[in-house]
């Protein structure tokens, strides 16, 4: 017998092709299977359907759901929603190992998801509206989901498929809609280069550059006094990355840790520079010439403990600095 989603039958890239869709998905949700799919979880429970209510938003969300929810999860184990992650701890084991050849579903998913997606919408509600489960963000462990005889896991495949951010309630259970607008770069993380990459129909929106949540000026308008005064190190690579990181060592200068011939580029130079706590960074030259003869510089982010620049380029191969100067020319 296969699980649901046919997670026996599919290869992992298949899986992960599927459940990405879905986590990506700006399509309207579709309500009765998305409800009928909570139903059978409230009756796993003993209790009889709820009444449900469709917000355009999980901020729209925190507005409808009861106060006492939204400001602390209650602990009590007997509500609708600790009986709920009750019969889902049942269904949620990890893959045997052996089971995925290659990268399992959950690495990317996990990416796309949990670094990127989840902590963006949060950032999205002024304060957390209790226990509650993701809907097509729930991707990442829906795509391993190891249950084949257990009727709920359907459920569970279900929701992921047809909605948003969900939080049941003894008497009633909120939807959100899914999104409807999502922009993803080149390797599907979720990234805009001009305005928010996630935004729902009631205008809430999260700023994400190439999968990590930044605030809107991060994107909208980068500078320089900004990044300098910006205390979150992953926030000042993603805001200087936008302004340019040429024009960020022009205009902020940083320090010259060091020069030396790059060995994997006759005729070209590595420069190694301090940024900020924890970070270095290292100019090279494109190893091939564009088509104009002209070779394009790249910047690399590199760890702060690597202070000369032969070391740097070498470790962004894995390699150390003796074995990344015995590299032939790179074409």
């Amino acid at each position: 017998m296969s699980a649901p989603g046919g997670l026996e039958a599919r290869s992992p890239e298949l899986l992960r092709e599927e459940w990405l869709g879905h986590a990506l998905s700006t399509a309207p949700a579709d309500r009765p299977a998305a409800e009928n799919a909570v139903a059978r979880l409230y009756a796993a429970t003993g209790r009889p359907p709820p009444r449900f209510v469709w917000v355009d938003s999980p901020l729209a969300a925190t507005k409808v759901l009861p106060t006492s929810k939204v400001t602390r999860i209650d602990r009590s184990w007997q509500t609708v929603g600790a009986q709920i992650a009750a019969l889902l701890s049942r269904l949620r084991h990890p893959p045997r190992r052996g089971d995925w050849k290659g990268d399992p579903p959950r690495t990317t998913l996990h990416r796309v998801i949990r670094d990127g997606l989840v902590p963006a919408i949060n950032s999205t509600m002024p304060a957390s509206p209790g226990i509650g489960w993701a809907g097509q963000h729930d991707a990442d462990w829906l795509a391993e989901l190891r249950a084949p005889r257990d009727p709920l896991a359907g459920a569970w495949a279900t929701l992921g498929r047809s909605t948003g951010w969900w939080w049941p309630r003894e008497d009633v259970c909120v939807l959100a809609e899914r999104p409807v607008e999502l922009h993803v770069d080149e390797n599907s993380l979720p990234h805009n280069d001009n305005g928010p990459a996630i935004t729902f129909a009631d205008g809430s929106h999260a700023h994400l550059w190439h999968g990590r949540p930044v605030p809107r000026w991060v994107v909208e308008e980068p500078d320089l006094v900004r990044i300098m005064t910006e205390r979150r190190s992953d926030v000042k690579l993603c805001a200087a990355e936008r302004l340019g990181w040429a024009g960020y060592v022009e205009q902020a200068g940083p320090p010259l840790l060091g020069t030396a011939p790059d060995p994997g580029n006759p005729g070209c130079e590595l420069r190694l520079y301090a940024l900020w706590e924890g970070v270095n960074l290292l100019a090279v030259v494109n190893g091939s010439a564009e088509r104009d003869g002209t070779r394009r510089r790249y910047w690399l982010p590199v760890s702060r403990w690597v202070r000369d620049p032969l070391s740097a380029a070498a470790s962004t191969y894995g390699l150390n600095a003796s074995q990344y100067a015995q590299l032939r020319r790179r074409t």
